[in-house]
């Protein structure tokens, strides 16, 4: 009897411990499957924007203009992610990166947590106009 109740309880601890590995795996695959769709969502956006724009790129460079991010619009097909357009990145920072398209005045697409969802607002994605000529 005293074995049987040794090896119930290896078990249940065995088990136990095997358990604990579920809730962090399934948190990591929901936000990676939310990266996923904020990326599918930033390129329509942009898609969406070389669509809409005249000959003269009057939207794409009103965007390269900005000074400061517009506000965070959601997204009507998920309302926990929200975007912007800005002229610069927010994910580097503009003096310590030797990169050309960190710079100010490379239009891009920004899609973070809407403060909503979740607080902190992180960005998720953020994409780059490729940069057609300025008339």
């Amino acid at each position: 009897m005293v074995e049987v109740i040794v090896a119930i309880a290896i078990l249940v601890i065995g088990i136990v411990g095997v358990l604990q590995f579920f809730p962090p795996s399934l948190r990591a695959s929901s936000e990676a499957a939310l990266r996923g769709h904020a990326a599918l969502l930033a390129q329509r956006k942009m898609e969406e924007i070389r669509r809409d724009d005249n000959q003269s790129f009057d939207l794409i460079n009103s965007i390269r203009t900005l000074e400061e991010p517009t506000e965070p619009i959601p997204f009507p097909e998920d309302d926990r992610l929200v975007y912007q357009f800005h002229s610069r990145s927010l994910l580097a920072d503009d003096e310590m990166s030797g990169n050309v398209e960190d710079m100010p005045g490379t239009p891009r697409v920004i899609v973070r947590y809407n403060t909503q969802y979740r607080t902190s607002g992180d960005i998720l994605v953020e994409l780059r106009f490729d940069s057609p000529p300025v008339p």
